[in-house]
């Protein structure tokens, strides 16, 4: 074969079938790459080189991306006799049967839904036809730190902190939370080499909330409250705090996980339980589906479809308001906005389910998405009683409260979700910044095996075969920041030099993600690599689910249920403030009546004929005395009466005659913004019970 420029070049296995979407490349003798080309249809591609290349002076490998990205081998090469001038590059396609005739590696159900098992690759690699980062494990060690080692490379030191984020620093914990919902790996080894299509995914590859429910209630019934309401999900009771001895007090209903006799969480999935802020992330949520029930059996009841029970609409709507706050709260406080709009316009370029289940790209689960554990602080903000605690106890002695998980959760340690998000106040504990700097807390890891979790994450990398950031970048058609460009100090340039490697412009896909966003973003969100792996995955999630609000949902669909924040657009904060209504004493504002004009209400009356109607959705009397009602920053006692189960009491802001359904406040003004305002009523421990936005 002649020097050429171009040839049509077709890839067929052993029985001459064509075979679509390999990867092939072709690379001289001297290792120089002439290029990479994926196979069409029909399995043909065109080679082009620039200036030229001798065919013969070429090897190709070819890979095939739905086996993670395998090599299989060329067998022959063959330019046909005749006319014809395509080059035949034959492989070995043919499935192999392990011994015992089961089913290849990879291929394996790997979790099941309401419709039944999910049959997909479950991970797979993006970016088959790059070459792995595959440098020396003593040199990722040296990077991560070594069982926390101090002054390790990416270890943050009082010399060099990491500043605060505006992101809240609950997104953190919820960008866990959702990691957990659509992926689990049991099966990996970082000693190892993996291949990701042999790996099973024991969550299924959408954003289904199966961490919550698993399935349903006929294949899940544990996790279902069967003696008060079986439409409910389980909850527990917060324990007495350590020292309180037997006398300790319980925390109200719906302040823990439900748990068994050795205190361990009956969950969907335990990993929701490592620590305890995620595990009462874990419990907002179920919490949410309870008082999600509560509103369909009230005044929600027109969103309950046709044929479809309570249950099913609860869990329905669980699902399309937390997809909605993945795609329009947590994407847009962790991403670049040019890449999102772009997304949006363009759709996606690099997360391309082609015609099947999707499966979740290891760029994304074993480097991109790991970006949260920068974000990560030492301690969290939890409550008013106790202030910040330690995440992990220390080897110091000095704090004997922390918040790992794995047990009761103490009654002084219940999260108060206003401090670690934004409730529309601004006044919240803000997440650290992204950068390739992690806390102190993270290097020492209550764990067997590497202590550092920068460690892992590195031989992670290594272990999957990704590519280097760099190479991802060029792929991606962004400009690759060489490491010298990162600073002299930097902890990738530091650990090069210690290695004798200090040109290489290559790192870790997981450290180029973070050092991208510090480097372009400043650390307050991502940057384009790790935006666009992270936003197209779960967009992609989200937009290849049926079940999805994209395509389930009424066009032109946005939540549906009350807001109960005044922030701009429903977020996270709404969905556990809304769940906060189930707890602690039942009573919830059921309905609000802004008067005339607002649009809120019957309109009816004149601009004192506004009310706030409260319900008791407790099994048990509710005694208001002592109880407040808050109405635009105006406070007025509630009545010395008692509520009973699923009875009402409306509050009017006008006068009139009190009875045991009506009070009246006397004011001689409005109280009631026409334009929307928060509705909040207070406990006699001047703690707040409920709480509601409404509109006009």
């Amino acid at each position: 074969m002649g020097v050429t420029d171009k040839i049509n070049c077709r890839v067929v296995d052993d029985d001459s079938r064509p075979l679509a979407g390999r990867i092939v490349i072709g690379e001289r003798r001297d290792g120089d790459r002439i290029g990479h080309w994926m196979t069409g249809a029909d399995g043909d591609f065109v080679l082009e080189a620039d200036g030229g290349t001798a065919l013969d002076e070429v090897s190709f490998t070819v890979r095939n991306p739905a086996q993670g990205g395998t090599e299989e081998p060329v067998r022959r090469r063959k330019r046909p006799d005749g006319s014809e001038a395509t080059l035949r590059l034959t492989v070995n396609a043919r499935d192999i049967m392990l011994h015992g005739g089961s089913e290849h590696r990879g291929m394996n159900d790997a979790a099941c839904t309401a419709a039944g098992p999910v049959r997909s690759h479950r991970f797979y690699t993006q970016f088959p036809e790059l070459d792995p980062y595959d440098r020396d494990e003593d040199l990722l060690r040296t990077l991560g730190g070594t069982d926390g080692e101090v002054g390790a490379p990416m270890m943050e030191t009082p010399d060099d902190p990491v500043g605060d984020a505006e992101t809240p620093a609950g997104y953190g914990i919820f960008g866990q939370y959702v990691d957990h919902d659509i992926t689990f790996d049991p099966t990996s080894d970082i000693d190892r080499r993996n291949d990701p299509a042999a790996l099973r995914n024991f969550r299924t590859p959408a954003l289904d909330l199966d961490s919550l429910y698993r399935t349903n209630a006929e294949t899940a019934p544990f996790l279902y409250d069967h003696d008060a309401d079986e439409r409910k999900l389980l909850t527990g009771e917060a324990a007495p705090p350590e020292g309180d001895g037997d006398g300790g007090v319980f925390g109200p209903p719906g302040t823990d996980l439900q748990r068994n006799e050795q205190g361990t969480a009956v969950i969907g999935d335990p990993r929701n339980d490592e620590n305890v802020v995620v595990s009462q992330l874990q419990l907002a949520f179920a919490n949410f589906h309870n008082r999600i029930v509560d509103h369909l059996l009230g005044p929600g009841s027109s969103l309950v479809e046709e044929d479809e029970s309570v249950l099913e609409a609860a869990q329905r709507l669980v699902m399309w308001h937390y997809q909605w706050v993945v795609r329009h709260d947590l994407l847009p406080r962790i991403c670049d906005r040019y890449v999102l709009a772009d997304i949006e316009e363009r759709g996606r370029q690099f997360f391309l389910p082609p015609g099947r289940p999707p499966a979740i790209p290891v760029e994304f689960g074993g480097a991109a998405y790991r970006f949260g554990h920068s974000m990560i602080p030492h301690a969290f903000d939890v409550n008013d009683e106790v202030g910040e605690v330690p995440l992990f106890p220390t080897d110091s002695g000095e704090e004997d409260r922390h918040l790992r998980g794995g047990g009761p959760v103490s009654s002084d340690l219940v999260v108060d979700w206003s401090r670690l998000l934004d409730t529309g106040d601004g006044d919240y504990q803000p997440s650290r910044k992204i950068e390739p700097l992690l806390a102190p807390a993270l290097f020492e890891l209550p764990v067997s095996g590497d202590r550092s979790l920068a460690v892992r994450n590195l031989r992670r990398g290594k272990a999957l075969g990704l590519a280097s950031g760099q190479d991802v970048a060029a792929r991606m058609g962004c400009d690759p920041i060489r490491n010298e460009a990162f600073g002299d100090e930097s902890p990738i340039m530091r650990t090069l030099r210690a290695h004798g490697r200090g040109a290489d412009p290559d790192a870790p896909l997981w450290y180029y993600v973070l050092a991208e966003a510090d480097y372009q973003q400043d650390g307050e969100r991502l940057g384009a690599v790790g935006s666009r792996i992270v936003a197209e995955t779960l967009i992609g999630l989200i937009e290849a689910d049926e079940t999805a609000y994209p395509n389930a949902a009424p066009d032109g669909w946005e939540p549906s249920l009350p807001q109960p924040t005044p922030t701009d657009g429903y977020t996270l904060a709404d969905i556990t403030a809304f769940a906060a209504e189930a707890r602690p004493d039942g009573l919830v504002i059921d309905a609000v009546d802004a008067g005339p004009g607002s649009g809120v209400g019957d309109g009816a009356g004149d601009a004192l004929d506004e009310s706030v109607t409260l319900r008791n959705i407790a099994d048990d009397p509710i005694d208001l005395t002592g109880y407040v009602i808050d109405l635009d920053g105006q406070r007025d006692d509630l009545p010395s009466a008692t509520l009973d189960p699923d009875e009402t009491l409306t509050v009017h802001v006008g006068s009139g005659t009190d009875s045991a359904a009506d009070h009246y406040l006397g004011r001689n003004a409005p109280a009631l913004d026409d334009d929307g305002e928060v509705v909040t009523v207070f406990d006699p421990d001047g703690e707040r019970t409920t709480r509601r936005r409404y509109v006009g």
